[in-house]
């Protein structure tokens, strides 16, 4: 069996203020702490990754 040595631990997630609301109008789901943004997941504008270095054409997301 093999252990390590205690060492390092990450810091802890960051937290927004509790009891905000999504910004969309009309919309009135509660944000999670954890939601740094202003929108909850269904008005939040898509955004694909890009990974590997690869190039996305402008306007093609």
């Amino acid at each position: 069996m093999k252990g390590t040595r205690p060492g390092h631990l990450p810091e802890p997630s960051r937290q927004t203020p509790t009891g905000r609301v999504c910004a969309a109008e009309g919309c009135s789901t509660r944000l999670s702490v954890y939601n740094d943004g202003p929108y909850c997941w269904q008005h939040t504008e898509i955004a694909f990754p890009n990974y590997r270095g690869k190039h996305l054409a402008p306007g093609k997301a």
